[in-house]
């Protein structure tokens, strides 16, 4: 009887353990790749070069440099122009190319799709190249477009600090917009034909059918690449340093470049890390208010729905 007993125990056991064998990999490659990195990181910035050739503690005087530094408010606004006006100008272009693509044309539509995807799947750097020669002024393509207008450019656009940042922001929104056309396409080829037929057959017609409720059923996408969007501001790097290099006078300077320099171009490891980890944290603040508020989204949706 007793045997018998011990039977269940033993399977559950080694279910226990084949599920631990499952996740170990999992919990590996993130302690090596993301626990110990970050804890490496946290460590050198609050370590300073000693007179010696050594290390000695710093305690928060990294910190406190890179809050006092003019640069580091200069790159916090540029971020915060960068996420504010791409990711809902890349939502907007990208869903209306979706909807009009997917609604208004048939034999082109693949032609469509490819011509506009096309940026996203393109090197950086010949992104950055061809950009550069668009902005040139007196022949540049933009100039020829301007000068229809009455206007001419004596200065390329990304070597104004005036203009620099929003130049560049151009550049971004013109290679990732195909992005976000490609997740509504995904959202519009999954909403349910009937539910469309219904909006039609009550009078829904253009605009309003859009409205209230073709957006509405693409808020799983939007919400996506809201998150998506929100990352790829803070690990914004290649564009900026191969078309600007976070100049001039550091007025196009973003967190990738600023660290870069900081680390290692200046050498100061120690203010590089700092950078790194507030910017870690303002990633995880801002990931923390996307999920509460998506959340409550849900929640409340839920709730409207019982």
């Amino acid at each position: 009887m007793s045997e018998t007993a011990q039977l269940p125990r033993r399977s559950h056991s080694v279910a226990r353990l084949t599920n631990f064998a499952f996740v170990l990999p999992a919990v590996v490659l993130f302690v090596v790749f993301i626990a110990y990195p970050i804890l490496w990181v946290a460590q050198n910035s609050l370590l300073s070069a000693g007179s010696e050739g050594g290390t000695r503690y710093a305690g928060l005087t990294h910190y406190i440099d890179i809050l006092s530094n003019p640069t580091f408010w200069t790159v916090v606004r540029n971020m915060f122009l960068w996420g504010v006006i791409t990711i809902p100008v890349q939502m907007v272009i990208g869903g209306v190319l979706a909807y009009c693509i997917e609604r208004h044309t048939r034999a082109w539509r693949g032609f469509f799709r490819t011509a506009f995807f096309l940026p996203v799947v393109t090197s950086v750097s010949v992104v950055s190249l061809v950009w550069v020669q668009i902005y040139a002024p007196y022949y540049g393509i933009a100039q020829e477009y301007l000068k229809h207008i009455g206007i001419t450019l004596t200065y390329s656009p990304i070597g104004d600090p005036k203009t620099a940042i929003y130049a560049l922001i151009i550049v971004n929104i013109w290679q990732w917009t195909g992005f976000s056309m490609l997740m509504y396409i995904a959202g519009i080829a999954n909403m349910p034909p009937e539910v469309l037929d219904a909006a039609r057959v009550d009078g829904a017609r253009g605009w309003r059918l859009a409205v209230h409720v073709i957006i509405p059923m693409l808020a799983p996408s939007t919400k996506s690449l809201l998150m998506l969007g929100v990352i790829g501001t803070l690990q914004t790097f290649p564009i900026v340093h191969l078309m600007t290099g976070g100049g001039p006078n550091c007025a196009s300077e973003v967190f990738g470049t600023f660290i870069f320099k900081q680390s290692f171009i200046l050498g100061d490891t120690g203010s590089g890390a700092a950078l790194s980890v507030l910017v870690l944290m303002i990633a995880l603040v801002l990931s923390v208010l996307q999920i509460v508020f998506l959340g409550t989204q849900q929640s409340s949706a839920k709730g409207r729905s019982a």
